[in-house]
């Protein structure tokens, strides 16, 4: 068996619920060394809390930093995740110090590990990217490559895709810095999405992590409930990526040359490919994986 890759994920989790699993995926997979956690976007402490959580159902000792709140030359406003309503108050009042210089945080990972293969997954808004390319160059340079959870080039897609568009910044630093980087976009990721028969599987999981999961995503589908009592299934968005860091054959990569607009927008342009963009995938193997890992 290859050994296994070093990972430093970071995330916005506690919004969609994606994030989650896709910490899931880095924790249970046994090509994955999930060496650490940073968060990102609004009220990362909170968000830091969900992703010890879960963490701390392994066992493992992995620590996450709280990271930046505020996108690049702006602020927005600090809001609850809704998948803290999931949380008991004692386990947030337990799980809620910890570090909060995420940039720092990753830039101290990567200096002192010292393999020959460290991932950086960006399943987020990119600013702790940016950041950590503009400030710490050198550090940088011992990241082998970036998969990141961003973009689309959907044509009838007319919005930039919620990552890149928090920050189009930030978005633009990471597909200009030149590391090989993998583009795991909506093109694919729509495609990969649980049933509610998946979702009463996973439910029967004795596992605490999957149970944690389950009281997570309930928690996002009551945030997100329909008029007439219906509720959103997860989409796999992040879980994909996080495959894809060792399981690159789930998607075909296409290398090409992309371009990001002012206000976020992926745009294929002509010229030397700055990244690798997933265009086609195996949408129920993807969900098949996942389920192995957590049932």
């Amino acid at each position: 068996m290859e050994k296994p890759v070093a990972v430093l994920l970071d995330t916005d989790i506690g919004d969609d619920i994606d994030d989650a699993w896709a910490l899931a995926v880095c924790l249970m997979h046994p090509q994955i060394n999930l060496i650490g956690v940073s968060t990102v976007y609004s009220d990362t402490v909170a968000r830091s809390v969900i992703a010890r959580w879960l963490i701390e159902t392994t066992g493992k000792e992995i620590e996450v930093a709280a990271g930046e709140q505020h996108p690049l030359g702006r602020s927005v406003s600090l809001y609850r995740p809704n998948q803290m309503k999931a949380i008991p108050s004692e386990d947030e009042q337990r799980l809620k110090s910890g570090r909060s210089d995420g940039v720092a945080f990753l830039a101290e990972k990567i200096e002192s590990y010292e393999g020959d293969n460290l991932v950086l997954l960006t399943v987020g808004p990119l600013t702790n990217a940016a950041k950590l390319i503009i400030e710490h160059p050198k550090v940088v340079e011992k990241i082998t490559r970036v998969v990141s959870m961003v973009g689309t080039l959907v044509p009838e897609h007319t919005k930039p895709e919620y990552n890149a568009a928090v920050d189009p910044k930030a978005t633009r630093i990471l597909f200009e810095c030149g590391k090989p980087l993998t583009m795991i976009g909506l093109d694919v990721t729509l495609r990969c999405k649980f049933s509610e028969g998946d979702l009463e599987e996973l439910s029967r999981s004795e596992k605490l992590l999957t149970k944690r999961l389950i009281e997570l995503t309930k928690a996002w589908q009551d945030a997100h409930r329909r008029p007439d009592g219906s509720a959103p299934t997860p989409i796999l968005h992040d879980p994909l990526a996080a495959l894809v860091v060792v399981e690159p054959d789930l998607v075909t990569l296409t290398p090409m040359k992309i371009l990001v607009d002012d206000e976020g927008r992926t745009k294929k342009a002509d010229g030397e490919p700055n990244c690798l963009v997933a265009t086609d995938v195996h949408s129920s193997a993807v969900v098949n994986r996942l389920k192995s890992l957590l049932v």
